[in-house]
């Protein structure tokens, strides 16, 4: 088993030596039992940081199955869903509190944990977790899961949506993060988002512009044809990802047409 340590939780050691002895484990698991022992002991305790150091391992084993190493922890998918949803449940620390670097480190690997596995009942949650600004790493996490929630529904949360959407016109917010509210609600197809992305389709950064066109080609060509075409064609040939896509849709459906 590689070695990993915590995305969220680097340089952390844990008070309780039963605790920091499991972490030191998972670090250099001497065989897959004794790593899952030690996930199961850092998840069910009741330190914050050994269940985020928890949280992060099950994020990380699982993104191995896409290179072929099944999850060693995969059947503690329940537990490890509840206890990431019970952080995302309590309200945020306060940042003049000394416990608000722990609550923060906790919500970014409890929204990782949802980033593929969220369903569309965490819609409250990760909506609240995109309204309250957490930081790059969190916010990054909770759009990952609001896209996954959005491409698994047909009528999503208003609230969710309204979170994300604020993101993309915001001009306030760092562009990345725009682009990433944007790339979570192309996910969507519902009329709502579809909404929000033909006034996306018009924004003047080039980038946003053609990542909502190209989402609008992509679920419904037949009915956003005529729109496609007139922004596609204002783009410069060097335009930005996606553009290509967006020409490659529309020689499709030309062909489709024929």
């Amino acid at each position: 088993m590689e070695k990993f340590d915590t995305y969220h939780w680097q340089g952390r050691r844990l008070e309780d030596p039963e605790l920091e002895e499991a972490r030191i484990e998972l670090v250099s698991p001497r065989s897959g039992d004794a790593a899952r022992h030690a996930f199961a002991r850092l998840l069910g305790s009741d330190s914050v940081p050994a269940t985020g150091i928890a949280l992060d391992h099950y994020h990380y084993a699982l993104s191995g199955e896409r290179h072929g190493t099944a999850s060693l922890f995969a059947s503690y998918a329940g537990d490890v869903l509840e206890r990431a949803r019970t952080i995302l449940r309590r309200p945020p620390v306060p940042a003049v509190d000394e416990a608000s670097a722990v609550d923060r480190s906790a919500r970014a690997s409890a929204l990782l944990v949802l980033l593929n596995e969220a369903a569309p009942e965490d819609s409250a949650l990760i909506a609240r977790s995109i309204e309250e600004a957490p930081g790059p790493d969190a916010l990054s996490a909770a759009l990952g899961a609001a896209g996954t929630i959005l491409d698994s529904v047909r009528e999503p949360s208003p609230r969710l949506v309204a979170a994300v959407e604020r993101l993309v016109f915001d001009e306030s917010v760092d562009f990345d993060e725009r682009l990433e509210a944007l790339q979570a609600l192309a996910q969507g197809s519902s009329p709502e988002v579809m909404a929000v992305l033909v006034r996306a389709s018009a924004l003047d950064e080039l980038e946003l512009q053609v990542t909502a066109v190209q989402a609008l080609g992509f679920h419904d060509m037949a009915t956003y044809r005529g729109l496609v075409e007139e922004r596609s064609a204002s783009w410069p040939e060097g335009a930005p990802y996606p553009a290509a896509d967006v020409r490659r849709l529309l020689r499709e459906d030309d062909r489709g047409s024929k």
